[in-house]
């Protein structure tokens, strides 16, 4: 199998546009790629397409969670949070090293509302998770939940109930998932939109794409054509069919990054109740040397491919922590930010709020046969895939089951003993115990060889105080992860232009050399990608700007 690079980017172009494809899937987040994955290891021929970078969209943009739903209970989608908790302890043991089980901290305070409902909903939510729970909720004190989350000291928490779901790295998940479905033959192609259908007749018949990144334009055909493009469904669509109403509404979602040291929780997330009197809950979700805030949940009509962050949601998500940490938390300590739209159903009737609309996905044929698939979650994307490819294979008549609840996601061993293996050999290489650390959480069987990318090549140093990234990942993104441009290493493959004041600017020069140096791009390339990195920051971050 050739490396997952764009180095090799014509051979997968060739592979793509050459004899008819079984399907060919557009949109590369987290459904798209779990699709591939899916009709690969099923034995169909594959290709998938995306405008922009691996989880580029909302995928990237989530609250880090992988989660039963607990909330979902209040709407009574019970399904929905039992399918959650199946997928959760599903994606746990796939993929040990990105998903990982967290506490969550329910505080009680004097004045809390609904304060017997709290533990009738966790015992629900047990009840759902069965044998697959990561913990059974428990009720602990306020000195006990202090100790956990010492965020809460000022809180005046009386009582707390402890929980337990999974947090993950988004972006880096759907990246494993892709790498998983690449070893299965299928071929994965960025910065590729799909700017019109092929039709046979009145069947659609595969896509017309634009290279972003060659600039030519190619026919890609497939006997089957998924439509996986999240808030951007509607687009496609009526390309399909111009008279299909819209179906989905997009729901912005913000959160704020500030320094752990202003909201420190050593063991626990901690659930922050909205100060808006929309009932909505919000999370503080521990992230290393980093604390995340959010998220918001309001409706989005803005244009779909720059949504940012404004000064609502800022004083939405820092409402919310002080009222609970009694921290005094302003603007000048938010140390990143970053805007994602959630692809709701839209309502048959009314508008409703988007806190009220489903979670639930939908699968649909168009007039020319295309599937479409919308809504959902993150937590559920190998379900929602594993639906759109059971029709696939209905509709040929084949007999071929699924497998993606056995193909393991970049991780095949326990995550303790890795870590200690990375760490004992990161010592004779001058690498501490953080970084070996984040090698494992970030990259599982193939931290070794980031390791030895460091050592080869003496790249150990750090990309940024904010995080442990070192510049070997740099590479390793470059030749095994299909990075094209600097934010796809510094947004995706790492996460520091969330994580750092600065965005990590001070080293991106060197980042985009070491880039170049691999891609076979110029100095003027360099230029262009550190530019075009910045304003991408700026432009999200919106009213909070940027340092540096």
């Amino acid at each position: 199998m050739r490396p997952f690079s764009i180095v090799h980017r014509a051979d997968d172009v060739a592979d793509a546009t050459g004899d008819v494809l079984d399907l060919l899937v557009v949109g590369a987040g987290a459904t798209g790629a779990g699709i591939a994955l899916d009709a690969a290891s099923r034995g169909l021929r594959v290709a998938v397409v995306d405008k922009g970078d691996l989880a580029s969209g909302t995928s990237s943009k989530s609250s880090k969670l992988i989660h039963g739903g607990l909330r979902y209970l209040e709407n009574f989608e019970l399904g929905l949070v039992h399918e959650s908790v199946v997928e959760r302890q599903l994606l746990q043991r796939l993929a040990p090293h990105l998903v990982r089980p967290m506490d969550f901290v329910f505080p009680v305070l004097p004045d809390s509302a609904r304060k017997r409902l709290i533990g009738v909903g966790l015992t629900t939510y047990d009840v759902f998770a069965g044998i697959r729970n990561t913990r059974r909720h428990e009720r602990v004190t306020g000195e006990q939940a202090i100790e956990l989350a010492p965020a809460l000291a000022r809180s005046g928490v009386v009582k707390a109930y402890l929980y337990g779901d999974c947090a993950t790295d988004d972006a880096r998940l759907v990246l494993a998932v892709a790498r998983a479905a690449r070893r299965f033959g299928a071929v994965v192609l960025t910065y590729t939109e799909a700017t019109g259908l092929l039709f046979a007749g009145d069947r659609v018949c595969g896509a017309i794409v634009h290279d972003g990144l060659t600039g030519e334009t190619y026919d890609i055909r497939a006997r089957h054509v998924v439509n996986a493009t999240g808030v951007w469904v509607d687009r496609l669509r009526q390309l399909e069919d111009e008279s299909q109403p819209v179906t989905v509404q997009p729901s912005k979602g913000v959160h704020l990054v500030v320094p752990v040291d202003r909201v420190p929780l050593l063991h626990a997330s901690v659930v922050l109740p909205s100060q808006q009197g929309d009932g909505r809950t919000m999370f503080a979700i521990p992230w290393g040397r980093q604390t995340i805030l959010g998220t918001t949940d309001t409706r989005y009509d803005g244009p779909l491919d720059a949504p940012s962050v404004v000064q609502a949601d800022v004083d939405y998500c820092l409402a919310a922590a002080n009222a609970i940490f009694d921290s005094g938390l302003t603007e000048d300590d938010v140390v990143g930010a970053w805007a994602g739209m959630r692809p709701l159903l839209k309502p048959a009737e009314g508008d409703g709020t988007t806190a009220d609309m489903s979670r639930r996905h939908a699968l649909t044929e168009g007039a020319g046969g295309m599937v479409t698939i919308t809504g959902g979650k993150l937590t559920t994307f190998r379900r929602m895939a594993k639906d759109v490819v059971d029709l696939i294979v209905g509709r040929d008549g084949l007999r071929a089951r699924c497998r993606t609840d056995e193909i393991p996601l970049g991780s095949s061993g326990p995550y303790a003993r890795q870590v200690a293996d990375v760490s004992a050999a990161g010592a004779a290489l001058d690498v501490d115990d953080e970084t070996a650390e984040l090698l494992v959480r970030q990259y599982g069987d193939a931290a070794p060889d980031v390791l030895g990318l460091a050592a080869e090549l003496d790249l150990r140093a750090r990309l940024s105080p904010a995080a442990a990234h070192i510049a070997a990942e740099v590479v390793y993104a470059a030749r095994h992860e299909g990075a094209a441009t600097l934010e796809d290493v510094y947004s995706r493959r790492t996460r520091l232009s969330l994580r750092a004041v600065d965005a990590a600017l001070p080293t991106a020069p060197l980042a985009a050399r070491l880039l170049a140096a691999e891609l076979g791009k110029d100095g003027a390339w360099v230029a262009s990608q550190l530019s075009a990195y910045a304003d991408g920051v700026r432009r999200e971050r919106g009213v909070l700007g940027l340092a540096g």
